[in-house]
């Protein structure tokens, strides 16, 4: 980050932050120029440039923590989603405390082996996302000469740990859909959006008016609504990237219609207290999941109130996300077609669908067996 303080009439003070050393200590580069109001921007962004080129780097005595601090403000926020980001800042903070006392420089891939094998060992979480996020790093110092060789080349990127999904069979998603009457209306809708339309929680909680179709009984899906720290809710695009349509049974669509009217009414009753929300473009849009105000429901909110659901009625423990699970796996044990189930789902590669959904529950088996019978 760079930023400049006029310390005399026509001369400025730069400032570039490089984040801090090892012990904690602010690392800062600063200049002193002499320049118009105007001349001395160029001259702030002329200097920063140098200083990310190692002008003014003492790159041998740079430890990982600083290095680890301009790639974050030169590399990371710049590319990546905003909750892509946030979650990988969450990552590299674990990860710091191993490597903190250390130049970058002095880094061998003989450290790293030590780390992720101290971490297996203690059954750390999250090891491949480490890697990920190492990897990253060590390219960018790299590319940007502050190391020869890539410490993280001799690394084998450890095996995720498949974590078995639990999902509801027919007969317990026809008794939690009775059970869905008794909560509240949007509660009811948002969980029948996952189970019947196998949606995200953040793509359902991202419908607007504008995209559904009450005469066809169709939603387009293709925003999603994420929340971070830094820039609170926002709408951005779906997880692949790709818009899809989804269709409903006309007794959803038809409960979703009397919902929107009731907020339509509530919107009117409001008046002046009502701040909806906007979209990317600086739009206005009518989000069907908001509060009274409005603005859309935090997708972290959907997973408490789900929690309590399922501790109040005595459900099976699953999560929200594998209520789009549970409806993959009936459609599937249905005889619906993968390609049908993989386009509903949003997935871009039919493998992506089949390594999750290609799952056979007991009744599946029992078809199996059911075309012999008649053989025998």
């Amino acid at each position: 980050m760079a930023s400049y303080k006029e310390v005399s009439p026509g001369k400025y003070k730069l400032y570039v932050e490089l984040g801090y050393d090892a012990k904690g200590k602010r690392i800062r580069k600063t200049k002193t120029v002499e320049a118009g109001a105007r001349e001395v921007k160029k001259l702030l962004s002329a200097f920063e440039q140098e200083v990310y080129n190692s002008q003014h780097l003492e790159v041998e005595k740079m430890s990982f923590l600083a290095f680890a601090e301009i790639w974050k403000t030169s590399f990371a926020k710049r590319n990546w989603a905003s909750t892509t980001y946030e979650k990988n800042m969450f990552i590299l903070n674990q990860i710091s405390p191993y490597l903190e006392s250390m130049y970058i420089q002095n880094i061998k891939t003989l450290h790293l082996v030590q780390y992720f094998k101290d971490e297996s060992d203690r059954g750390g979480k999250s090891l491949v996302k480490k890697y990920e996020v190492l990897k990253s790093v060590f390219k960018k110092a790299v590319e940007w000469n502050v190391l020869k060789t890539n410490p993280m080349d001799g690394i084998e990127k450890p095996k995720p740990k498949v974590k078995k999904r639990e999902f509801y069979n027919k007969k317990e998603i026809q008794n939690h859909l009775r059970i869905l009457d008794q909560l509240n209306t949007y509660q009811k809708l948002i969980i029948k959006a996952a189970l019947i339309g196998a949606l995200r929680r953040e793509e359902i909680l991202g419908i607007a008016t504008d995209v559904v179709d009450y005469a066809n009984n169709q939603i387009l899906i293709k925003r999603a609504l994420v929340y971070t720290k830094e820039h609170g809710l926002e709408l951005k695009k779906t997880k692949n990237g790709e818009e899809r349509t989804v269709t409903f049974p006309e007794d959803f669509m038809q409960e979703l219609k009397e919902f929107y009217i009731k907020k339509l009414n509530e919107r009117m009753a409001m008046g002046n207290l009502w701040n909806g929300f906007k979209g990317p473009e600086g739009d206005d849009l009518f989000m069907i999941f908001s509060n009274e105000y409005g603005v859309p429901f935090r997708p972290d909110s959907v997973t408490q109130f789900w929690g309590r659901i399922v501790k109040k009625y005595g459900l099976k423990k699953i999560s929200f996300h594998d209520l789009r699970h549970s409806s993959a796996s009936l459609l599937l044990s249905e005889g619906v077609n993968m390609k049908v189930i993989q386009n509903r789902l949003g997935h871009k590669n039919i493998k992506t669908t089949m390594n999750i959904y290609a799952h056979a529950t007991l009744e599946d088996d029992e078809k199996a067996s059911n075309v012999f019978k008649n053989l025998l």
